[in-house]
């Protein structure tokens, strides 16, 4: 059976939010996907999300960043599409890239 993998984005506003924007077949392709350059210094995900929460070093979080799940990439965050007006984030994202059927380990 082929593993699926899904781009799970959860949204704060105007109420917690959790969808599936994606399926793909790997974590990697996921990961890629939204970190596929559409413009210059904008990724898709920030098309579809608002510009990304940058690390310390005010770089785009790579494979390597702290903020991860169980899983080999880290959650990215958007700041919003709307961030630019309001600099309050209110409608911030979170990226996640989930397989799409998770491993059950206590059976």
């Amino acid at each position: 059976m082929t593993e699926l993998w899904i781009a799970l984005v959860l949204t704060w506003t105007p109420m917690v939010e959790r969808v599936v924007d994606k399926e793909f077949t790997s974590e990697k392709q996921c990961w890629d996907y939204y970190e596929t350059i559409i413009a210059p210094n904008t990724t898709l995900g920030e098309g579809k999300w608002g510009s990304q929460v940058l690390t310390a070093q005010n770089t785009r979080p790579d494979k390597n960043y702290f903020f991860k799940t169980n899983n080999n990439y880290p959650i990215r965050v958007y700041r919003g599409l709307d961030y630019q007006n309001t600099k309050r984030g209110h409608d911030q994202v979170w990226l996640s890239c989930e397989p799409k059927y998770a491993r059950i380990y206590n059976q």
